[in-house]
Parts: structure tokens; C-alpha cells; sequence
């Protein structure tokens, strides 16, 4: 039987090609949650009729026990939540079975070039947080040495692009035009992952620098390959992006997507202060996270919450919550904004610029 697959889509690879059982499983995983979206339904239906939900979406607690109350009566949030959390739960083994099924070929595509080390600080630089299992990730993000192939060219192609309500890779693309200027010399993506907002960047200031920081080793070097292969040469360093050992004063954008809700409060106040000692005076800081329960509609507050809950994402409430524009005051950057690029304000981007010398 032919192992071909559909076209990829664009960030991913078009050669990637699993055998048919492993391709099978994760076609019913990504089939499952589409078939729970009219259950789904029917639940946000329930909750809006009569308005049982609470105007303020500020008040997560209101909201979640209003709709505990609403939905407590029957059993299909109950169905909902545990699907979900199953179905998670087997994801990764699933697309590491699948990975190892075609071990010999799909290793030759993981494998970092051989050329440009990834610089490390050690696990002594580990935070106690990484060992969390985000996303109910078996292992954590390098639970499996080609972790990063694995995520990026299987669990994104098979789950999150067919589930995500939006454009995954575009939104990326968007919030890297974003920054203020046309042109950077020094750019540093703070908890970069496999690369794909890297890439974004790397293509829109084509002159710049480029510097990915994770804490993830498999992620860095599924990273370092993907760079090669687009002829591009990254400075990849594994460090938390609270504390990332570079020199200071050394980049004019310091940047970011999506890793402040994966992280505690603690630290990010840390990766606000540590942007503001990379940056040179005069740099700009862009980070894009979640969007804030306050700029969310009811229901749709009450679902991110939810679904964190039963996501294993432990910090998104304290992301969707916390005063990002005032945290990165209090670290001292000036000319603070907030921007909505997308649908019910998600990515939120908080731009800033570190006050140039002598002026505060």
C-alpha cells in the first residue's frame, strides 16, 4: 500500500512519509477531535442561551463555576474533557511509534548538520519548571532525540494545523513584520522551538543576525536542520530565556511567540528584565502570547481556561491574566504597546522599546 501523503504545509516538510499504521493512528487522533467539535457545539450553545455566563470575562473563577453550574446537569463536558485529555495523553507515544517505524529514513531527515554546535549552558541552568510534560508531551520536549522532528513534522502536521482555528505559520510571519523598523542587525527569538517563527524572521530582516534560545536540545537541533536546509546560519543556544548567558547590550530586537504562557509568573517578569539587558539602548522588545481573558468573549474565555485545565498548561491562566503592558514597565522599557493581530485578539503582542542612555 503507498505510503504518500497530501501535500505538506508550508513550514513542514513535503518528503516526510510514515508506514501505514503509524500514518493510521495519527489520522484517528486528528479524526477523534473533529469528531468531538459538535459536542463541543452543543456545550456553547447550552452555555449562551439565556446568558448563564457571567459579561466580565475577567472573573475566570465567575466564569468557570457558572458554567460548572450550567453544564454540571449532564455528562458531555465530563465526555469532553476526558477525550481530550486521552487523547493527548497517547499523542506522543503514537507519533514516536510512528517515527520509529521508519527509524532509518525519518533519522536521516532529523539529524542536524554536521557543521555549528549548539552552545549550552547545562542542566545546571535547567529551571525546576521544564520538567513539566507541556501539552501532556510524554517525556517532555526531549523525551525522544529527534523530539523536535517528531513535534514539528508529525504532531503539528497531523493535530495542531487541522485543529488550530487559524493560520499556524502566518500568524508567525505577521507577528515578525510587526517590529517597528525595516531592517535589524542582531535579532534573538526567545524560546524558539524548531525554528518556525526563527524562519519567519530570518526571511523578513534578511540582514540581521539571528539567535535562538530554548531549552530544549532536540527542538534546537531539529532547529539547526531546518536552517541548514534553508541556507541559513543561526547562533542556537540552549538556556532558559530568563537567564540566557548571552552578552548583554548585544541585540536591537529581542522577540518572541507563544513562550510566555508556558512558563510561571516568576519567570516571566525574568524574561522581561533579561530582554531589556540583551537589548542595546534603543532596541525593541516584541512578545505575542495569548490573548487576555479581558478581550475575550465570555465563552470563549471560560473554553481557553477549560482547556488549559485539560491541556496540561498550567501557566496559560496566569499568561491570559497577568498585566503584560505594566510587567514589561516594571522591567523598564518605554513606549509600551498591545496589539491584536487576529480573530478574538489572539496573537496579543506587547511591543516596547528600551530607553536609549541618559533617558528614562
Amino acid at each position: 500500500m503507498s505510503t504518500a501523503q497530501s501535500a505538506a504545509p508550508d513550514g513542514m516538510r513535503a518528503d516526510v512519509e510514515l508506514a501505514q499504521r503509524g500514518r493510521s493512528e495519527m489520522q484517528f487522533l486528528q479524526a477523534m477531535r473533529k469528531g468531538l467539535r459538535p459536542l463541543q457545539s452543543r456545550l456553547r450553545e447550552r452555555l449562551e442561551e439565556g446568558d448563564p455566563l457571567p459579561a466580565d470575562g475577567t472573573d475566570i473563577a465567575g466564569l468557570r463555576a457558572a458554567a460548572d453550574r450550567e453544564l454540571g446537569r449532564g455528562t458531555g463536558l465530563g465526555l469532553l474533557g476526558a477525550a481530550l485529555r486521552w487523547n493527548r495523553s497517547v499523542l506522543t507515544p503514537r507519533a514516536v511509534d510512528a517515527f520509529e517505524e521508519r527509524a532509518d529514513d525519518l533519522s536521516a531527515k532529523a539529524a542536524p548538520p554536521a557543521a555549528g554546535a549548539i552552545a549550552d549552558r547545562g542542566d545546571a541552568a535547567v529551571p525546576r519548571y521544564w520538567r513539566y510534560e507541556f501539552h501532556g508531551t510524554t517525556g517532555g520536549w526531549d523525551g525522544h532525540e529527534h523530539m523536535g522532528f517528531i513535534h514539528h513534522e508529525l504532531v503539528y502536521r497531523y493535530l495542531l494545523v487541522p485543529s488550530f482555528p487559524g493560520d499556524i505559520f502566518g500568524q508567525r510571519a505577521a507577528v515578525a513584520r510587526l517590529a517597528p523598523r525595516e531592517a535589524y542587525t542582531d535579532v534573538c527569538d526567545l524560546g524558539c522551538g524548531t525554528g518556525q517563527y526563527t524562519m519567519e524572521l530570518a526571511q523578513t530582516y534578511p540582514g540581521a543576525r539571528v539567535t535562538g534560545v530554548d531549552l530544549s536540545l532536540s527542538e534546537l537541533r531539529y532547529a539547526q536542520r531546518r536552517a541548514a536546509e534553508a541556507g541559513l546560519d543561526w547562533d542556537l543556544v540552549r538556556a532558559p530565556a530568563e537567564d540566557t548567558g548571552l552578552e548583554g547590550e548585544s541585540f536591537d530586537l529581542v522577540t518572541s511567540f507563544i513562550l510566555l504562557h508556558e512558563i510561571p509568573p516568576h519567570a516571566i517578569r525574568g524574561v522581561f528584565e533579561e530582554a531589556l539587558r540583551l537589548l542595546r539602548p534603543g532596541g525593541d522588545l516584541v512578545f505575542s502570547d495569548v490573548a487576555p481573558y479581558r478581550l475575550r468573549s465570555p465563552y470563549q474565555a471560560w473554553f481557553d481556561d477549560w482547556d488549559a485545565e485539560n491541556g496540561h498548561e498550567p501557566w496559560w491562566r496566569t499568561a491570559a491574566t497577568l498585566d503584560l503592558a505594566e510587567t514589561a514597565r516594571e522591567a523598564g522599557f518605554t513606549d509600551v504597546r498591545q496589539e491584536a493581530l487576529g480573530r478574538e485578539s489572539y496573537p496579543w503582542v506587547t511591543l516596547a522599546r528600551k530607553p536609549e542612555r541618559g533617558r528614562q
